[in-house]
């Protein structure tokens, strides 16, 4: 736990910790360390050798419209991007989970999603730990771009 404190502060991200009574450590961080950096949860589960590394993104209202309009258009150019959205983050091994809309047979509105990936313990090291920060956060940003500008 002192470890993971430790890279943070030594990389000056600002954490704060939380009370969870199902964690030996829950922080959220702002990474990267500026004004718009994205909130992240690092976690230390009970009874586990490994800390979670996730954030969570939350997808604008007038986007959601818009994908709601592109799937009702073209339900198979919707479902195709979807599907190579779910394919970028497996190829990027990360854990995940896209929250998406309903609208009749079709998939909805892509409405949030969750990007996570866990380090255990044996191969934790700094390098490690802020690298999975870095490469979570480059993730997200790519997905945001292909929700913005596709």
């Amino acid at each position: 736990m002192n470890f993971v404190k430790k890279c943070l502060a030594e990389e000056g991200l600002e954490f704060k910790t939380l009370a969870d009574n199902r964690a030996e450590m829950h922080l959220h961080v702002r990474y990267p360390p500026t004004p718009n950096g994205h909130l992240f949860n690092v976690v230390i589960p009970k009874n586990r050798s490994l800390v979670i590394v996730g954030s969570v993104t939350r997808v604008d209202v007038a986007q959601q419209r818009e994908m709601t309009s592109h799937s009702e258009a073209e339900s198979v150019a919707w479902e195709e991007w979807l599907h190579e959205a779910r394919i970028g983050l497996i190829r990027g091994g990360f854990d995940w989970t896209l929250h998406l809309g309903h609208s009749g047979e079709n998939s909805g509105p892509l409405q949030a999603f969750n990007i996570s990936r866990p380090i255990w313990f044996d191969g934790l090291s700094q390098h490690c730990f802020l690298d999975t920060l870095r490469t979570i956060w480059l993730s997200k940003l790519a997905l945001i771009h292909e929700i913005r500008f596709n």
